[in-house]
């Protein structure tokens, strides 16, 4: 059963796994986030995900695959 958080400005979205993703989603690392990722693809040499921050491009992180994002938000 998917897991529904409310964020305190009243968005409902949906937690998942990052595995669960396709390449071009966007997802926010915690419910009150601000910053949006964009999926952008599975890194073989670290074993991860790569995502890119929705406002600047040149900012780049990597997570694991079970880490929980959310989806479904507002934006």
């Amino acid at each position: 059963m998917p897991k529904y958080i409310t964020s305190k400005d009243g968005d409902v979205m949906r937690e998942i796994a990052l595995r669960h993703m396709g390449t071009g989603d966007l997802v926010k690392r915690k419910p009150d986030a601000k910053t949006v990722y964009v999926v952008n693809h599975w890194d073989k040499e670290t074993d991860s995900y790569s995502l890119s921050d929705y406002d600047d491009m040149n900012r780049e992180i990597f997570l694991k695959s079970n880490t929980k994002v959310y989806v479904g938000f507002t934006f």
